[in-house]
């Protein structure tokens, strides 16, 4: 045989293993197939219970935080009733504002005999003074501290913070108010509700103790003791009677904040009260009142 024809032999051999090799490729594929579609409702099996138990997991990681969760609580529950055994628990209780109030800075009483026309008359300060008492309830000492409006009544060196121990009684002063425009503008615009015919004042109670308390104990004085003499308040003077003036003082739930609690930033009793009035641009409307010509 020539050359040409060994290598016509050697190339149909070649081509011989070529198409057995794929023919045996394509029968070990269709037997992978089929084996892999008697497997699939397997798979789709495994993948929906791994599905299952995944969702199972979760729910059991959501319960046992919220078992966590409860658990904190009760801790912290527990917690504070223990520390409450041993708090100070001081009580407020003051006497109806003194009447008449005081003109300031002479600090001479006030009288209904003397009109207020709108200039600058009426930035005179307008102060009411009440006296009230602190008593300690609770079962271990407390550190009391009166804002600067405040002051305790006895000769003790530290005339706004003091020790008030167990069963003890404290006497305490306390001087507040606003100019007679102020007053006077808490009279002729009442709605919204008007801060400028209250004052505020906050009492702070602490103790010693590491996973101790702050007790905030707040009050307000209000009223209206200033009346117009006229329909256009161009004239305003103070009220005849005391009951007209409606003074009165309110001593609001003490609030207490644990240490091992952190800071807290409540609002204080009155804000949702007086809302509307600063939204409303209140104090701003007060500054820009015109002078009369």
């Amino acid at each position: 045989m020539t050359p040409a024809e060994w290598m016509q032999i050697v190339a149909a051999i070649g081509a011989l293993a070529a198409a057995f090799a794929a023919f045996s490729a394509a029968r070990a594929g269709r037997a992978a197939a089929r084996t892999a579609a008697k497997q699939l409702p397997e798979l789709h099996h495994q993948v929906e219970l791994n599905a299952t138990q995944a969702k199972a997991a979760e729910d059991q990681v959501a319960l046992t935080q919220e078992m966590l969760q409860q658990a904190t609580a009760a801790l912290r529950e527990a917690a504070r009733a223990r520390t409450d055994e041993r708090a100070p628990l001081v009580v407020a209780l003051l006497e109806t504002p003194h009447w008449p109030p005081l003109v300031e800075p002479s600090a001479e009483a006030a009288s209904p005999a003397r009109l207020y026309a709108r200039d600058a008359e009426r930035n005179t300060p307008l102060h009411f003074r009440t006296d009230g008492i602190l008593i300690n309830e609770g079962a271990t000492t407390a550190r009391v501290r009166l804002d600067e409006q405040a002051h305790f009544q006895d000769p003790a060196p530290a005339r706004r913070e003091r020790l008030l121990r167990p069963g003890e009684v404290a006497r305490f002063t306390w001087t507040a108010g606003h100019t007679i425009a102020e007053w006077a503008d808490a009279r002729e615009n009442p709605d919204p509700p008007n801060p400028l015919g209250a004052c505020f004042l906050t009492i702070t109670v602490f103790d010693n103790f590491e996973h101790g308390i702050f007790d905030h104990i707040h009050l307000a004085m209000s009223g209206r003791p200033i009346v117009a003499v006229d329909p256009s308040f161009d004239e305003v003077r103070l009220a005849s009677h005391e009951s007209e003036a409606a003074m009165a003082v309110t001593v609001f739930p003490t609030r207490r904040t644990y240490r091992f609690d952190g800071p807290r930033r409540d609002p204080l009793p009155w804000d949702s009260t007086y809302a509307a009035w600063w939204r409303e641009g209140g104090a701003t409307k007060l500054r820009r009142a015109p002078e009369p010509a």
